[in-house]
C-alpha cells in the first residue's frame, strides 16, 4: 500500500520553485556611481578638506579645499577651490593664498596654486596676482614663474614677469618690472 501524500506537504517545495524560477528573468543593474567619478583615478576624494601644514613639528599653514583628490601610493593632493592661511611664529595669519586648483606635496611640504591666483599679505594689506604660486616650506620661500602684479592699498600698482619672496614678506621682489608703478587716480 502506497502511502498518500497531502498537498499541503508539497506547499514549501513549490513556494521554493517558483522564487527560483522567478530570479531567472532580466537582471537589470542599478547604477554604482556616476561615470565621471568611476573615471577618476584618486584612491580618496574628500570634500571640505581641512589640514594643518607643519615645519619641524610647528603649525605654519590652514589648507582647505572644495575637493580634494588623494592618491594611496603618493603623498600628492590635488586640490580643488582651494585656501591657504599662512601663520607667523605668534599663530596670526601672515598671508592667505586663493586659487582654482592647486597641488600639495605632503612629504616635502611644497604647494603649488593654480588659476586666479590671489595672495594677501595681511601685514599691510598688499596684493599680488598671478597664475601660478609656489610655496616651499622648508627653503622658506614663496615665488612665481608667471605674470605678477601687486596692488599696495595706496592704489599703486607694479607688474612683473614673476616675483620671489621669503616668508616674512620682507625681502619681496619682482622682477621685470613692465609699464612702471603707478598710483591710483
Amino acid at each position: 500500500m502506497r502511502a498518500r501524500r497531502s498537498v499541503g506537504s508539497r506547499l514549501p517545495v513549490l513556494a521554493l520553485c517558483a522564487a527560483l524560477g522567478a530570479g531567472c528573468g532580466d537582471v537589470t543593474e542599478a547604477p554604482i556611481a556616476d561615470p565621471t567619478l568611476l573615471d577618476m583615478q584618486a584612491d580618496n576624494v574628500i570634500y571640505g578638506m581641512s589640514s594643518y601644514m607643519t615645519t619641524n613639528g610647528v603649525r605654519v599653514s590652514l589648507i582647505q579645499a572644495d575637493t580634494a583628490y588623494m592618491y594611496v601610493d603618493s603623498a600628492h593632493v590635488d586640490l580643488r577651490g582651494m585656501t591657504i592661511v599662512f601663520h607667523a611664529e605668534d599663530g596670526s595669519p601672515r598671508a592667505t593664498v586663493t586659487g582654482r586648483t592647486g597641488e600639495w606635496d605632503q612629504d616635502l611640504d611644497v604647494m603649488v596654486a593654480r588659476g586666479d591666483v590671489l595672495l594677501v599679505v595681511h601685514e599691510d594689506d598688499r596684493e599680488i596676482r598671478t597664475e601660478e604660486l609656489h610655496y616651499d616650506a622648508y627653503r622658506e620661500r614663496i615665488w612665481s614663474d608667471s605674470a605678477t602684479t601687486q596692488t599696495l592699498p595706496n592704489g599703486t600698482v607694479t607688474r612683473g614677469s614673476s616675483f620671489e619672496s621669503d616668508l616674512g614678506f620682507q625681502d619681496l621682489r619682482i622682477e621685470n618690472v613692465r609699464g612702471g608703478t603707478r598710483g591710483a587716480p
